[in-house]
């Protein structure tokens, strides 16, 4: 039986944590004068690096044959390609000898892939308690039949699975079957593997619509399976902009600060090198306390653009959400270095989460967290301010 995650938040001298616990089967998710900064103008949409604009990667897992093995009884693996993160495939406690492993006929044509797997039962994007497999292999083949028998090339190996959502670029040439091959389980896993989202998409022309959402508690409730069905980022700009099905990985981690993006940043571009548009949501916990010295948020901040662009990352800024718990009375000077920061690089817009906020401070739950309205509105926010990247 597959168990939901039910994340509670908890606010303590000024900072977020978060702890995630089983809940029953499928269990809905619980909610417990304005400064404007980095507003989307009427400007020219902004191309990325090289001066071409975002190239679409279709997804070329819709209405394709999928097959699977697992121990588990009833597990199905379709569950983890239906787009909806409170199911998913089960694939139980596989081992190196027993593995479980879902395949995909993608069919010929693609030189190079992107498969993307989460397993959002775990809260943190450095958790892999709740449903991350503990290790896995990609391999692919040209002349399987079923997705089991015929010869297989293992084209990516991950000994030690560490967070909750993975990325990998797939050589394709010639081939027609992809299958993710699952050989561990985390050392602490209560349910076993739980795979909720599988996707595959074309990456022959370009990686470019891929993003990753660093940022603290705010981000992981954001960007997590807290958000509903149709009101995701990705999903809001696929409606906008049809051909495109943005990539998405969910890097919120609950408590940390810029410190900890900019000690953390150059590992997370090691694991994810082909991630194109990093969205950076650092600053709550930096001023919480009422914080009022903004130069170590600065210098951590600048760190944190400096080594992505100069991975050719495009680093795009949100401002600090506005919270009215009495822990934070000098977010505009907060706020205010990120725009400098912005202006100073030329970086492409993020949305003013401050302003909204402010305007809506009943989509707070606590003051200081999004309740689902906040969800909702942080994904499309964030969708508004992305809209100029896209082609029309």
């Amino acid at each position: 039986m597959r168990k939901a995650i039910f994340c509670e938040l908890t606010f303590l001298f000024g900072l977020a944590s978060a702890a995630c616990v089983p809940s029953g089967e499928r269990t809905a998710h619980q909610s417990p004068a304005p400064v404007a900064f980095a507003t989307p103008g009427p400007t020219a949409a902004p191309l990325l690096l090289g001066g071409s604009a975002i190239v679409p990667n279709p997804m070329l897992t819709r209405a394709k044959r999928v097959v699977g093995h697992s121990k588990v009884p009833y597990s199905d693996v379709h569950l983890a390609l239906d787009g909806d993160p409170d199911t998913a495939w089960t694939a139980g406690r596989p081992t190196p000898t027993d593995p479980a492993w879902l395949a995909i006929d993608v069919g010929t044509g693609p030189a190079r892939l992107l498969l993307f797997w989460g397993a959002s039962g775990s809260y943190n994007y450095e958790e892999t308690d709740y449903g991350s497999p503990g290790a896995y292999r990609i391999e692919t083949s040209a002349d399987s039949t079923d997705g089991s028998g015929g010869t297989w090339t293992a084209v990516t190996e991950v000994p030690q699975v560490l967070t909750h959502c993975g990325v990998h670029t797939v050589p394709f040439v010639g081939q027609r079957w992809v299958r993710l091959v699952v050989t561990g389980v985390p050392p602490v896993s209560p349910n076993g593997v739980q795979i909720d989202e599988v996707s595959v998409h074309d990456a022959t022309a370009s990686m470019d619509d891929t993003w990753f959402f660093m940022g603290d508690s705010i981000t992981a409730l954001a960007f997590g399976r807290m958000a509903k069905d149709g009101a995701r980022f990705a999903s809001i700009v696929h409606a906008r902009h049809p051909r495109y099905f943005p990539v998405v990985l969910n890097g919120g981690v609950g408590s940390t600060k810029s410190g900890d993006g900019a000690n953390r940043v150059d590992d997370w571009m090691a694991r994810n090198p082909d991630v194109h548009f990093w969205a950076i949501e650092f600053g709550t916990n930096d001023a919480a306390g009422n914080e009022r010295d903004t130069t170590t948020f600065r210098k951590n901040l600048q760190t944190i653009v400096d080594h992505l662009r100069s991975a050719n990352h495009v680093p795009i800024l949100a401002t600090i959400p506005f919270a009215n718990d009495g822990q934070h009375a000098d977010l505009p000077a907060f706020n205010a270095v990120i725009e400098e920061i912005r202006s100073e690089f030329g970086l492409p817009r993020g949305p003013d989460l401050y302003a909204w906020f402010l305007a809506h401070p009943e989509e707070l739950r606590d003051g200081l967290h999004p309740n689902d309205k906040g969800i909702e509105s942080m994904n499309r926010l964030w969708a508004d301010a992305a809209d100029a990247l896209y082609p029309r």
